[in-house]
């Protein structure tokens, strides 16, 4: 495993964390966490079944940069709403590259971290190489991906309501900043056409027992002329199987890369 020390920027007097692999002249890719994720687990042996992410695409040449969102691992976790604005949290994102003098970066966002990317490429699209979105489909919220759209947009309140015992628990002094980045995710308003209309490679990938994404994920795809696979598994399945994913991902960079 590639060890690497946790850097700080700040952006709208909050902190975000991030740790950075491989040289700084080599072509980036930029991982965004799932929610209840951080940083690390895109670079831990424990969480994938495989080589890491991280360590794999070090090993392939680019530079990697693996980002704690807002409310998540060492970064701030304001309690204020406001602070979990769309374009706000796109530009905390921003914010690392220029810290680190990149312009355009390649994107890698799993489950949350797909959302934050559709983000990103909603707000700030000149500055993506390419878009790889892995458990998520830009335009479906929560409720729709865990077909209960009976409940209206799903906050945080209602999912814990119905999950009881099944869904995470947080730290007292955590949950105002994880209720509202989760209620956050159902504001996807712009998003599809957003990634329609980049001007970059797109790449969606789901797990083969996640129904509504696998569906519409190969629609959208197909409607739009992006990349798509699927692996076995739900969605955890989706991240941890990198035997399966990561070769898939490397075909797709190998075709927009300059590595």
């Amino acid at each position: 495993m590639l060890c690497s020390k946790t850097y700080f920027t700040e952006n709208r007097y909050q902190k975000i964390a991030y740790k950075k692999h491989g040289l700084n002249e080599d072509e980036t890719i930029i991982f965004l966490h799932g929610f209840t994720s951080k940083k690390e687990d895109w670079n831990s042996p424990e969480v994938v079944t495989g080589t890491t992410y991280i360590e794999f695409f070090v090993n392939k040449g680019f530079r990697c940069i693996a980002i704690d969102c807002l409310s998540h691992g060492e970064s701030s976790k304001p309690e204020g709403a406001a602070n979990y604005d769309r374009s706000l949290l796109a530009l905390d994102v921003i914010s690392v590259m220029d810290a680190e003098k990149i312009q355009k970066a390649h994107f890698v966002g799993y489950s949350m971290g797909g959302w934050l990317g559709c983000c990103v490429a909603k707000f700030y699209s000149n500055r993506l190489l390419s878009l790889i979105i892995g458990g998520h489909c830009p335009g479906v919220g929560t409720a729709e991906e865990i077909e209960r759209l009976d409940v209206g947009k799903l906050t945080f309140d209602k999912a814990k309501e119905m999950f009881g015992d099944d869904f995470p628990q947080f730290p007292e002094d955590q949950l105002p900043s994880v209720k509202n980045i989760f209620d956050m995710m159902e504001e996807v308003e712009g998003l599809e056409t957003a990634i329609a209309n980049l001007n970059v490679p797109v790449l969606l990938w789901v797990g083969e027992e996640e129904p509504v994404l696998f569906r519409k994920g190969k629609s959208l795809a197909k409607q739009h002329g992006w990349d798509f696979f699927s692996v076995e598994g739900d969605h955890i399945g989706g991240f941890i199987n990198t035997v399966s994913v990561l070769p898939q991902l490397m075909q797709f960079l190998s075709k927009t890369s300059h590595n």
